[in-house]
């Protein structure tokens, strides 16, 4: 055989606690029971895959939710027995998410000595209200415990998860959030600007008008302060939501953004293995079923055209702040850059959204307060 195909590989816990008011990921509140069910019904997944997957090595692992840290130890060392036995596995990087409360040293030492190198810690807010007005369950103390139990654990690389455009929030309160923030020294920091998603208790709130989303015109002052200030910290704004310091970019996430293929186990999980896409369905009790008679769970499927794949190759990559390389994407699709987008590029380029550095096309930072209409029209 030849030389495998690096991948990374996703599993989804769907349990949490409570949903927070602006979730829309799937979850199931209150279902602790049922993790058991859960184990063995992710044994049999991992084993249909198995044969399926033989081309892949598979160097990322992200355990994603949910809430993940609401399980055991025990349950991961058993999900990473079995990925070992089945799997070409041997990922580099190895993130589990969490929330502050609960955590405690001994669980934090236990996925650690499992192999889990990164920790990203759902965050949200360093400010009370922004907190409250989330939904969510924990204090600001229990951010700052958090913090120092992953590193007694041995956690160097340690992201955190903020949301910020919160009603309420303004460029004073978000400043002294920022000033806190920078001074805990961790290395990674995602922020993603507050989304009203249909569905969400957030939503309903906005539609009977309790709450209201900021001027947009504020929100694009809150993203030009957190840029100016992360980048005067030493972070590298590498993609849209997402700052490093140097040697900390997410590697599970640059396998979404660039493209490449990705394998994802659990209710609700994407996949894109073999040419062709996959979603399971977001709900535990048919996923478990299908599993308990030994086939896969209901999902949809979809086989991209090589000119389709192009085309969401460019979009993805566009969301990296270095861009993508025109050579490189000839060399994988087949297809011209410049030549396919034609006219289309040149507007956007003139209107002062996209611009060439060297053989590489990226969006500008007025692109990117726009990013969402500009990859619409590029899809």
């Amino acid at each position: 055989m030849g030389q495998k195909i690096e991948a990374a590989l996703y599993l989804h816990v769907p349990f949490c606690q409570a949903k927070c008011l602006y979730c829309s990921f799937y979850s199931v509140p209150n279902a602790l029971d049922l993790v058991p069910l859960y184990l063995k019904a992710l044994r049999e997944e991992i084993r249909l895959w198995t044969q399926r997957v033989s081309q892949y090595r598979f160097v990322t692992f992200y355990v994603g939710g949910g809430t993940p840290s609401l399980l055991e130890p025990s349950f991961y060392q058993e999900v990473l027995r079995v990925l070992s036995r089945e799997l070409d596995f041997f990922p580099q990087e190895c993130t589990i998410e969490a929330n502050p409360e609960g955590l405690t040293l001994s669980k934090l030492k236990a996925y650690r000595e499992l192999g889990f190198n990164r920790l990203s810690l759902g965050a949200q807010s360093l400010d009370p209200r922004g907190l409250k007005i989330l939904g969510r369950r924990h204090q600001i103390r229990d951010i700052l415990q958090a913090i120092d139990l992953a590193c007694q654990a041995g956690f160097e690389n340690i992201s955190l998860d903020l949301i910020f455009a919160w009603p309420g929030q303004t460029l004073k309160t978000l400043r002294k959030e920022l000033k806190s923030l920078l001074s805990l020294g961790i290395p990674h920091l995602s922020f993603y600007e507050l989304t009203f998603e249909p569905g969400t208790r957030l939503h309903h709130e906005m539609l009977a008008g309790r709450i209201s989303p900021l001027p947009e015109e504020e929100i694009v002052d809150m993203y030009y302060l957190i840029h100016q200030e992360l980048e005067k910290k030493g972070f590298s704004h590498y993609e849209i939501s997402n700052y490093a310091r140097p040697g900390y970019q997410a590697k599970h996430n640059l396998f979404y953004w660039q493209a490449r293929p990705f394998l994802g186990l659990g209710p609700a999980a994407a996949s894109d293995v073999l040419g062709t896409r996959y979603k399971n369905i977001s709900d535990l009790k048919s996923y478990l079923k299908a599993l308990h008679q030994g086939v896969f769970p209901p999902r949809e499927e979809e086989r991209l055209s090589l000119e389709a794949r192009f085309r969401e190759a460019v979009v993805l990559g566009l969301r990296l702040l270095e861009g993508v390389s025109a050579p490189e994407l000839k060399q994988r699709f087949g297809y011209d850059l410049r030549l396919y987008y034609g006219e289309d590029l040149d507007f956007l380029i003139r209107a002062g959204f996209l611009e060439w550095k060297g053989d590489c096309l990226r969006f500008t930072f007025p692109g990117l307060l726009v990013a969402n209409q500009i990859q619409a029209r590029l899809v």
